[in-house]
């Protein structure tokens, strides 16, 4: 066999996986590769980093601009130039138009400080920008380097092959979902959804499988619990809390996957058909069959460094249309949050559930969950002042969530509009998704407190 595809895929699966997967320490921390990239680029100058999010936004609310105008035939482009800026990739609904547009403003006015000072307050900004912002800008572009060179170069299909005889029977999976899910809980939901958005394209999932691994397994990440578990002080129950998280993750998705509405999303495919090979044997020869699949693959694919630049470029691609939703839907979220009642109004019945369920102090666990169907981080950090168990129980449902209307939700459907996501969809799995995590992560948290682990 020649040795140069296998070396290949042995470089270009070695990579991606020490920077999504490999734990190291890092000031004092536990974190991987990836967040450390994020951490020196932030540490060398946040100025840029501002300004390339600044520029990010611009970018998306320009040529989405120019998009739906030159597709409504208000303003003419050439064709040549239509193809330089890829204008088909910038069109999209009028609801999103709106939002990459009304971000730009919004980014202006939190870099330049220039607005109103209750939208500027720092809680709003500090999460908005500084936690949701600047991460996506970020982590899409960097993290989409090593995204394509799993994808394209054998890593997706050697775990995809390994993986399959747990995916399928559990989850009616393509084995292959185990890299989104990892990508998800290891470096970010928006990686998740790039890797997850590029074996669709390639015809690796259908329609009713993108929307499962979407709303199922893109959770909140390690390294984002870590920092609630330290907001709150309980890093010192870290891993406990994680074996919780995925426990929890896991069972509530083998239960959706078989109840509407995700069991009744077509298996319709965007592109031809690219199914995962079957094979039968034992584990060695298993292992032997993901491996040659993987180096097949890599023979296949471009050079590591084509396969990188590409990766980059598509990222900044995707982080440009999705980067001003997110600021504008969460911007929105928290001011609402910040000066009405609405979410401890919407509470106010599920009370006694959380007492029924012998969750301490059950109202302000009940508006924890309420709002961490908001963002993860709101949710998280109104339990500061809680009990452990409260905490504890708190974020495991809003780590597991998944559907976090500030960033994933719009996301989701602005990414995928062709499977199509709508927001009564997704609203839907997220009653769905809290309905069953709250009586899960309630028994994982007594049952943890039970044995002492708490």
């Amino acid at each position: 066999m020649n040795p140069r595809p296998i070396l290949k895929f042995i470089i270009a699966f070695a990579t991606g996986t020490f920077v999504f997967l490999i734990p190291i320490q890092w000031e004092g921390q536990t974190t991987i590769p990836l967040d450390v990239m994020m951490t020196l680029i932030q540490n060398t100058s946040m100025l840029a980093v501002d300004l390339f999010a600044l520029g990010l936004i611009t970018a998306g609310g320009v040529l989405t601009s120019i998009s739906q105008l030159h597709y409504r035939g208000t303003v003419t482009v050439s064709e040549r130039m239509e193809n330089l800026l890829q204008l088909d990739y910038w069109e999209t609904s009028n609801v999103f138009w709106v939002f990459r547009g009304v971000a730009i403003f919004f980014a202006v006015a939190i870099l330049l400080d220039i607005g109103p000072e209750w939208m500027l307050v720092d809680p709003i900004v500090n999460t908005a920008w500084g936690a949701l912002v600047v991460t996506v800008a970020l982590v899409i572009p960097i993290g989409s380097i090593f995204v394509n060179l799993l994808a394209e170069l054998g890593g997706l299909q050697f775990i995809g092959t390994l993986a399959q005889p747990i995916m399928r029977p559990a989850f009616n999976l393509p084995g292959r979902s185990a890299l989104d899910g990892a990508a998800s809980w290891l470096g970010s939901f928006s990686i998740g959804y790039y890797l997850t958005r590029n074996v669709f394209d390639r015809g690796g999932y259908n329609k009713r499988e993108v929307f499962v691994i979407c709303t199922c397994f893109a959770t909140a990440n390690v390294g984002t619990v870590g920092a609630v578990a330290a907001l709150l002080g309980l890093l010192h129950l870290f891993p406990v809390i994680i074996l919780l998280y995925l426990i929890a993750t896991l069972l509530v998705a083998a239960i959706l996957v078989r109840i509407p509405p995700l069991s009744m999303v077509p298996n319709e495919y965007i592109a031809e058909p690219d199914p995962e090979p079957e094979f039968t044997g034992t584990i060695g020869e298993y292992v032997r069959f993901a491996f040659n699949n993987g180096v097949k693959t890599a023979k296949e694919g471009e050079s590591i460094l084509r396969t990188s630049v590409v990766g980059f470029v598509d990222g900044l691609k995707l982080a440009g249309m999705v980067v001003g939703s997110v600021l504008t839907m969460s911007m929105v979220v928290l001011l609402v949050e910040e000066y009405t009642a609405f979410f401890e109004y919407i509470a106010m019945p599920f009370v006694p559930l959380m007492s029924i369920l012998a969750i301490p102090d059950p109202q302000t666990a009940t508006i924890g969950v309420i709002l961490g169907g908001a963002e993860f981080f709101i949710g998280a950090s109104f339990v500061v002042e809680a009990s452990v168990t409260t905490q504890v129980f708190v974020v495991i449902v809003t780590g597991a969530q998944a559907i976090f209307f500030s960033a994933p939700a719009p996301m989701m459907v602005d990414m995928f509009d062709d499977v199509p996501m709508r927001f009564r969809d997704l609203f839907l799995l997220l009653i769905l998704r809290t309905v069953l995590l709250v009586p899960i992560a309630a028994a994982l948290t007594h049952g943890a407190t039970a044995i002492g682990l708490i």
